[in-house]
């Protein structure tokens, strides 16, 4: 009998977990192996996310699946959406992510509406209209932290800065993209129209890739500590924001009465 073991890391709003996958004669197991508290920090009046705790939490889960000596076919971390990280190539975090209830893109989101419209972002992006969404917080950050946005190479969102951290890769999944309001799904790329109109660094945006993509191998200093090669891949599985709707066959006794 084959069977594959796969990791997956669910961060939410309130907590994370690292999750293990057994697949075996066609069927999936899943096992809770690590679960802990995420917590807003407040500091000098904002509200930002502790990854760092976050990051050695994540590695404490890895630590008890290297324990029990298994194969691991691929890791995953998914996360909430909008969110994100600023770095470069000397720097993995260039301050601390603000959180997304920080009351920093209120102002931006009522002047991006009246310059720019509400009709334009929809037609280019598609997605419900929040202060909340990355598009707004980051021009919030082009206004209070210029020299912050001029060093960074890039930004990630939350998930993608892990599977950064795992895997040395930096990219965007499609459905972590998507929740920017700066997705084109027609495009299926960057709106470079809401680019140009907020006068947004070209820069600051990193490649997007499918869900399911193969990053590479887990870092080597990672490696070293676990003691076992790790395929570093995103799982078929959608944001916890954005979740795709899949056909289900309907059986007739099972519709409307």
């Amino acid at each position: 009998m084959s069977e594959k073991h796969y990791i997956a890391c669910d961060l939410g709003a309130e907590s994370g977990r690292v999750i293990l996958g057994r697949l075996a004669d066609g069927k999936l197991q899943l096992e809770e192996v690590h679960r802990f508290a995420n917590q807003v920090v407040r500091i000098q009046d904002s509200m930002r996310w502790n990854l760092l705790g976050i990051y050695e939490e994540l590695k404490q889960g890895l630590r008890k699946v290297a324990d029990r000596n298994i194969p691991v076919a691929s890791l995953s971390v998914d996360s909430w959406g909008v969110d994100y990280v600023l770095l470069n190539k000397q720097q993995p975090m260039l301050s601390l992510p603000y959180h997304y209830r920080d009351s920093r893109s209120e102002l931006p989101y009522e002047q991006a509406l009246q310059q720019v419209g509400r009709e334009l972002i929809f037609d280019k992006t598609g997605i419900q209209f929040m202060a909340i969404n990355t598009l707004y917080q980051l021009m919030a950050e082009m206004k209070e932290n210029p020299e912050v946005v001029g060093v960074a190479d890039h930004f990630l969102n939350i998930a993608d800065y892990f599977n950064y951290l795992f895997s040395g890769v930096g990219c965007v999944e499609v459905s972590m993209a998507s929740t920017t309001q700066l997705y084109n799904p027609k495009s299926q790329e960057w709106s470079a129209k809401l680019i140009q109109q907020f006068n947004m660094p070209e820069k600051l945006f990193p490649p997007i890739v499918e869900s399911g993509s193969k990053l590479g191998p887990l870092q080597q200093e990672l490696v070293r500590r676990r003691g076992s090669q790790i395929l570093m891949w995103w799982l078929l599985v959608p944001t916890i924001r954005e979740r795709r709707l899949l056909p289900c066959p309907l059986k007739e006794r099972d519709g409307p009465t």
